[in-house]
């Protein structure tokens, strides 16, 4: 069976990626920040002076960052229209994006989708990490239902909530 969703990215669909992109990116600023605050603590340790002091100051940066980026307020208008056409058919998806001078294509295996978010208005396909998602908007469903398409993905499905 064939699913296919076809349409213009919503503003709130693509809101709501930009939002979980960088909840996601705000995460490895944590991580940095941690491993930053253990070289000062090693450094305080070992040596102190100005060494702990910058480490230690650019862990409390990091920090930070990572605190304010995920909660920025967007710009105007995310992107300019975004039409997609995502086919799933047998082991492989397809994903067609139609800009206004040319068409960009990307084929995946099914296999190769490490998991599915499920929001209340789309499902993202990630298979790297969430800045290269596929979203497949829920609105723009027109070949095949969403219990077909769950099932091409079972045990990848994770329901998210996005605020």
């Amino acid at each position: 069976m064939s699913i296919e969703f076809y349409g213009e990215i919503s503003e709130y669909t693509k809101k709501q990626t930009e939002r979980l992109k960088r909840k996601y990116f705000a995460r490895w600023l944590y991580i940095l920040a941690g491993l930053l605050l253990v070289v000062s603590v090693v450094l305080s340790i070992t040596k102190g002076g100005l060494a702990f002091l910058v480490s230690l100051v650019f862990a409390v940066l990091l920090g930070v960052a990572g605190f304010v980026f995920p909660i920025m307020p967007f710009g105007k208008k995310i992107d300019a229209p975004l039409k997609v056409r995502v086919t799933i058919d047998g082991d492989t998806v397809v994903w067609t994006q139609y800009l206004a001078q040319k068409e960009t294509q990307r084929k995946k295996k099914v296999q190769e989708i490490k998991k599915v978010l499920r929001t209340k208005s789309c499902y993202y396909l990630i298979y790297n990490d969430i800045s290269n998602a596929i979203v497949c908007e829920r609105c723009l469903l027109k070949r095949g239902t969403f219990d077909a398409f769950e099932m091409c993905f079972e045990g990848k499905v994770v329901s998210k909530r996005v605020e």
